[in-house]
């Protein structure tokens, strides 16, 4: 109930505060191309989207519930920790995400927002965040990166040993992502 109240709080402040997101990135080097067509276009050959349906309340009840299952506080964490933990990508199925391929024809337009441009604003949010799509980038069949993000406040949290994840975060990035997402 205390993350519901926050919320409202954070949405308040939010829309007094004009146009704002949260942005966190790791700072790493950026992936090479090699002779695959698809490598030309993007920093990556293959991409996963990860995404759960579930509203702020029901993850209230959960955070309220006394005794939680060990799915229940996996899932909780996964949601809203500020970090990418790697070991956990084997388990999204097992606590309700669901996974889609996305398709090749989208890499182009993901790899421009991720890896081709730079970031115009540093711009942060007093929304709490619920990360409900996380994305698993791969090369040569190597997980080489992942975002967990939250569109509602537009908040990305990404972890990459090969990628550079800086150029993602402006206002209008999420706007563009979402939809090609939901269009897979």
């Amino acid at each position: 109930m205390k993350r519901i109240i926050f919320f409202i709080i954070g949405s308040l402040i939010f829309s007094f505060t004009g146009f704002q997101g949260c942005m966190e990135r790791t700072d790493s080097a950026n992936g090479s191309k090699d002779d695959n067509p698809i490598a030309e276009l993007a920093a990556f050959d293959s991409l996963e989207h990860y995404s759960i349906d579930i509203d702020l309340f029901k993850i209230g009840e959960l955070e309220d519930k006394n005794n939680k299952s060990e799915k229940e506080q996996l899932l909780l964490s996964v949601l809203s920790d500020n970090q990418v933990n790697i070991s956990l990508l084997s388990h999204l199925k097992e606590i309700g995400y669901t996974i889609n391929l996305v398709d090749k024809s989208l890499y182009r337009p993901i790899d421009s927002l991720f890896f081709l441009k730079a970031r115009k604003d540093n711009v942060e949010s007093s929304c709490i965040h619920e990360f409900r799509d996380i994305l698993v980038f791969y090369k040569n069949k190597q997980c080489v990166g992942v975002a967990k993000i939250c569109f509602d406040c537009k908040t990305m949290v990404s972890w990459s040993e090969k990628l550079n994840f800086a150029g993602f975060g402006d206002w209008d990035d999420y706007d563009k992502l979402h939809p090609l997402l939901r269009k897979n």
